[in-house]
């Protein structure tokens, strides 16, 4: 099969200019769809959260009325702003083993 593309033919002034709004409404309407997507989306996904959480609201409750009893009970002790006296806030711990076999010997 031979094809031939004539390179000289170049669409008219009507061509480009139907093209050009034919582009530009395609162009806004996949534009518009895209805003009723994501507001479907958006909706759907606050309805999703407001389900969860109106099943989860006893349940909820009831965790809360666990931890008052616990910590009227004293089973939980209070946070500590400060150290205990003399002691010392360890944010990390690193071990460095040396083995004094393999050093060198340094002159002071």
């Amino acid at each position: 099969m031979n094809i031939n593309f004539d390179q000289a033919r170049r669409p008219g002034l009507l061509a480009r200019v139907l093209t050009t709004i034919v582009g530009l409404v395609l162009l806004t309407a996949a534009f518009m769809f895209s805003l009723v997507f994501f507001a479907v989306v958006a909706v759907a996904g606050l309805l999703f959260w407001m389900y969860f959480m109106w099943k989860t609201r006893a349940l909820r409750q009831q965790l809360r009325e666990r931890m008052d009893e616990q910590v009227r009970a004293g089973a939980f002790e209070p946070p500590v702003s400060e150290p205990a006296a003399g002691g010392e806030i360890i944010e990390g711990e690193a071990v460095r083993v040396v083995d004094a076999g393999r050093q060198l010997d340094q002159a002071p």
